[in-house]
């Protein structure tokens, strides 16, 4: 792979995760699985838990932990239909790991605004951590982490 298909493979990669951020938000459920693999697998487990505060056995949080697309995609789409999300991502790190193979990480801050219950706004920074694989000829996400650095939750 010379030069010019790295830089081009990174670049695909770049506008994939900026789809996945505005499919999530404008929650366009058609488009959002057209960005992972087939197998993909997704690891949500720390996602909710404020970083300050003791983690609890992960296996109490296997919920939050996914395989295959279909499963992927149900969680996102049950998590943020009720709700208006915000996300952002922040130059991502990207590293090719062959011709097919790539890993990233990605800053990102992500605003989660209730209509109802008892949390009416949720703000949370941290990363992903993802690896991507050509499928079908286009670069898709196999796995993804999300891990935090801060959570602000807001009572009603």
């Amino acid at each position: 792979m010379d030069l010019s298909e790295k830089l081009w493979a990174i670049e695909q990669i770049k506008q994939l995760k900026a789809r996945y951020f505005r499919f999530m938000d404008t929650k366009d459920w058609v488009g959002l699985p057209t960005l992972f693999t087939a197998d993909a697998q997704a690891d949500y487990r720390l996602a909710m838990l404020d970083p300050a505060d003791p983690v609890p056995p992960l296996e109490t949080l296997a919920e939050h932990q996914l395989s295959g697309r279909d499963a992927v995609i149900h969680y996102i789409r049950s998590g943020l239909t009720p709700l208006v999300s915000v996300h952002k991502g922040y130059m991502g790190e990207v590293e090719l790991a062959g011709t097919d193979t790539a890993r990233g990480v990605w800053p990102m801050t992500d605003e989660l605004f209730m209509k109802e219950g008892p949390i009416r706004f949720i703000r949370g920074q941290g990363h992903y951590h993802e690896t991507y694989r050509i499928e079908d000829g286009a670069w898709r996400i196999a796995t993804i982490r999300l891990t935090r650095l801060r959570l602000i939750m807001v009572a009603a």
